[in-house]
C-alpha cells in the first residue's frame, strides 16, 4: 500500500479535531480524573453526542450514495449500501439508548422491565444487556467488534491489492477501505487509548473510532467504486 495522506481540507481539520480530543482525554485522566469521568465522557457528555454525529453521518453519507449510484450499480452493490446506512443508524441509536432519556423527559417514559432486569445500566439498549456473567458489550461489542476491525484494517487493504478475486468481491460488495492514513490513525487512536487512565478507554475509542471509520468511508482506498465520474453512460 503507497504512503498516503488527507488530501482534503476538510479531511486533515477532522483528525485534527479528532486526536486534538482524544488527547485532551488523555490530559484530563491524568490530572482530573473525575472531571474525565464524570464529565468529559460520561453518558450524554460531549465525546458521546460527538460518536453519534460521526455515526449519523456514516448512515448520511451511506444513503446518499446508494441513492445516487442506483442507476449505475448492481442490487447487490445498493443493498450493501442501505444495509449500511441501518448499521450506522443502529449504531448511533445504541449510543443514545434509542432516544430514551428524550422520550423519559417529555412523555414519562418508562423503561420495559426487561431492560430493568438484564440492561446492567437500566437502559434501553442491547450493547448493556447482561445475562448471567455474560457482557454483551465485552463478547459482541468488544472482542467480535474488536477482531472485525482489526481484519478489516490491517489485512483487508493488503489481501484486496494482492489478490484480483478479494478485489472483485470487495468491490462488487461496496465495502469502503482504508487508506494507510486511516490505518495509522487507528493503531495511534489504540496507542492513545492505552494511556488513559482509569477505567473509560472505551468511550475515547468509540469517539476516535466512529470518526475514524467516518473519514475512511469519505475517502476510502477504492474511491472510484463510490464516483459517478467512473462510470460509462
Amino acid at each position: 500500500m503507497q504512503v498516503d495522506y488527507p488530501r482534503k481540507l476538510l479531511e486533515r481539520l477532522a483528525f485534527i479535531f479528532v486526536f486534538t480530543l482524544c488527547l485532551l482525554g488523555v490530559y484530563y485522566s491524568r490530572t482530573d480524573l473525575p472531571y474525565f469521568e464524570g464529565s468529559y465522557v460520561r453518558e450524554d457528555g460531549p465525546l458521546e453526542w460527538l460518536t453519534v454525529v460521526a455515526l449519523f453521518m456514516g448512515s448520511v453519507l451511506c444513503f446518499y450514495r446508494a441513492r445516487i449510484l442506483r442507476p449505475f450499480r448492481q442490487r447487490k452493490f445498493i443493498f450493501s449500501l442501505y444495509f449500511l446506512t441501518v448499521f450506522f443508524f443502529f449504531g448511533l441509536a445504541e449510543e443514545i439508548s434509542w432516544g430514551q432519556r428524550i422520550w423519559q423527559a417529555w412523555f414519562d417514559f418508562k423503561v420495559p422491565q426487561f431492560f430493568v432486569e438484564f440492561n446492567s445500566q437500566q437502559e434501553m439498549n442491547i450493547h448493556n444487556l447482561r445475562f448471567g456473567g455474560v457482557k454483551i458489550n465485552k463478547l459482541i461489542f468488544g472482542t467480535f467488534l474488536g477482531i472485525g476491525i482489526v481484519f478489516y484494517f490491517l489485512v483487508l487493504p493488503f489481501v484486496y491489492q494482492k489478490k484480483e478475486a478479494v478485489k472483485k468481491f470487495v468491490d462488487s460488495w461496496a465495502l469502503p477501505l482504508p487508506r494507510l492514513y486511516h490505518i495509522l490513525a487507528y493503531i495511534s487512536l489504540a496507542i492513545i487509548a492505552e494511556l488513559i487512565a482509569g477505567g473509560k478507554k472505551g468511550e475515547i475509542m468509540e469517539f476516535g473510532g466512529s470518526w475514524i471509520v467516518l473519514l475512511m468511508i469519505f475517502e476510502p482506498f477504492n474511491r472510484e467504486i463510490f464516483s459517478r465520474k467512473s462510470f460509462e453512460r
